[in-house]
Formats: structure tokens, C-alpha cells, sequence
């Protein structure tokens, strides 16, 4: 099964996104049949290895090595831009007047160093994209009822407080809120606010210790 942003749908003709859920079967890069697993989906994304940073890279053709970054951008036809999830947002952003798209890989880690800001500036700078026309997906992940640290006040940075409630963090929240500060309408931003350690027949889980991974993929066509 795949399931699909609702803002996006209206643009279906000109867009294929989704995010797979575990009765698909995983994708994550390490295991055998990754290749296999490819075949499934209705495009052949462009994954890259996630390391839990905020570099972003423009993606203008299919790379014959692979390379290091948490968020692709492009505004090239049938060059489908995919990452790999299991707890952490995977958070996808299409820009229909500017025609350009955006696969971005949010972990806590990126998260406090805001790669979805980032992101969205990068677009203006190299796409000349107006936040306001932007819509943003971000797919199930890790929600506020599970997103545990040990002493969140101490681990993270001081403005994550907002969003602390005792030993629990909302990411969900903050990435609204920095998407808001980039300028994006909340009304065009989709959170489709399913916790995957709470689902774990649908979704993998990497709390759950489970090692598989979703695919969240976009493509402009």
C-alpha cells in the first residue's frame, strides 16, 4: 500500500508522490533486495545516503555514485527523488509555479538544525520559488507520544523547550512552526500525524527495533 498527501492530489497529473507502508516491505539500501523492492514503486527514485545533517543538493541528473545529503531538490521531469524513514519525517515539498520538488530526510538531529527552513530557502535561491506557493507533505514518523529522551532540556537546544513536555518532544509541532517562519501557509502544509511505534503493523519503527524503512517518493512529470 502507498498512501498519498491529499494537497498534492489536485496536481496528480503533473506530480507521483507517496509513502509506503510495511505490507509493502522494506527499503532499506543495506538489505539484498533493495533493488527488487524498487520495482514496486510507480517511479525509480533517486535515494542518497542519509546522515542526518542538513546538507542539500541539487539534483539536475541521475548521479552514478552515490552521496551524502538529507534533502534533494529539483525541477527536472521523470528525475523521481526518494528517502528512506522509519520514525524520523520524511517530508516532501512541491512548488506548482515554479515547478520544482523536494525530498527532504528529518531527524531530530536535522530537525534542530532546521534543514526544512533551509530547504525551503534553498528553493527560493536556486528555483526562485515563493514559500507561499509551496505545499508540504510529511509523512508518518515518530510522534510526541513516543519521541522519548532521557533529559530533552539538557540534550537539546534551548529553543526545542516549547515543544518539551516533561521527557517527550513534538517534533511534529516544530517543523510547522519552522516551515511557518519560512514563510509556508500552515493551511498548505499536510502532517499526516501517524506515529509509526504506535502503528506497528503499518508503519517500520526503528523504537520498535525494527530495521526496515519506508520510501517517500516525489517526482514532477
Amino acid at each position: 500500500m502507498i498512501l498519498e498527501f491529499s494537497l498534492f492530489k489536485p496536481s496528480s497529473g503533473q506530480l507521483i508522490h507517496g509513502v509506503t507502508t510495511k505490507p509493502l516491505g522494506s527499503f532499506n539500501d543495506e538489505e539484498k533486495s533493495f533493488e527488487e523492492q524498487k520495482k514496486k514503486l510507480p517511479v525509480n527514485p533517486v535515494f542518497n545516503k542519509q546522515v542526518h545533517g542538513d546538507k542539500i543538493i541539487l539534483i539536475n541528473e541521475r548521479p552514478d555514485q552515490p552521496f551524502e545529503a538529507d534533502a534533494l531538490i529539483t525541477q527536472q521531469k521523470n528525475l523521481p527523488l526518494g528517502i528512506k524513514v522509519a520514525d524520523c519525517q520524511g517530508v516532501l515539498i512541491f512548488d506548482p509555479k515554479a515547478n520544482s520538488i523536494a525530498a527532504i530526510h528529518s531527524g531530530w538531529k536535522s530537525s534542530v538544525l532546521n534543514i526544512i527552513g533551509k530547504t525551503v530557502k534553498k528553493m527560493k535561491e536556486v528555483f526562485g520559488s515563493d514559500p507561499a506557493d509551496l505545499l508540504v507533505g510529511i509523512s508518518p514518523s515518530l510522534g510526541p507520544c513516543c519521541t522519548q529522551f532521557s533529559d530533552p532540556e539538557k540534550e537539546l537546544p534551548e529553543f526545542i523547550r516549547p515543544f518539551i513536555k516533561e521527557k517527550h518532544v513534538d517534533f511534529w509541532s516544530l517543523s510547522l512552526q519552522q516551515l511557518k517562519e519560512a514563510g509556508v501557509s500552515e493551511k498548505q502544509i499536510e502532517i499526516m500525524r501517524k506515529c509509526t511505534r504506535c502503528n506497528a503493523d503499518q508503519f517500520f519503527s526503528y523504537r520498535n527495533d525494527d530495521t526496515g524503512r519506508m520510501a517517500v517518493f516525489i517526482s514532477l512529470h
